[in-house]
């Protein structure tokens, strides 16, 4: 049980890395967007973390030591291209995307905090 509480929060918090990562690099996008040779980067999360899911939709918990290979990196969007155009459109319909995931997030993890400490109180009785 107590795996699960920390792969929970161990998620959560490399799903929020993940979004602050995004963030800066969709940052960094639009501040080169007329830099010639400029490629596009992004943030490789979660099509890594779709490893961890089954066929049937079903996740399951990484264990605390596999977290470390899913951690969120920045990541070249066209690799060995002469370079992908950034389009300013598609950045900031991306920040704003990513903001709202953040926020989210930012929610999950405030809900599962409060389910532990509801847990520990409820236990102290």
């Amino acid at each position: 049980m107590v795996s699960n509480i920390d792969s929970t929060t161990g998620l959560l918090s490399m799903a929020l890395d993940a979004a602050v990562l995004r963030q800066q690099a969709i940052a960094q996008n639009i501040a080169n967007a007329n830099t010639p040779g400029y490629q596009r980067i992004g943030v490789s999360f979660e099509s890594r973390m779709a490893a961890l899911a089954d066929g049937h939709g079903q996740v399951r918990a990484p264990s605390l030591s596999e977290l470390a290979a899913y951690r969120p990196r920045l990541e070249v969007a066209a690799p060995g291209g002469s370079g992908q155009a950034v389009s300013l459109d598609e950045e900031m319909a991306q920040l704003s995307q990513t903001t709202l995931h953040h926020q989210a997030l930012l929610k999950a993890l405030d809900k599962h905090m409060a389910l532990i400490s509801m847990a520990v109180n409820e236990g102290k009785r």
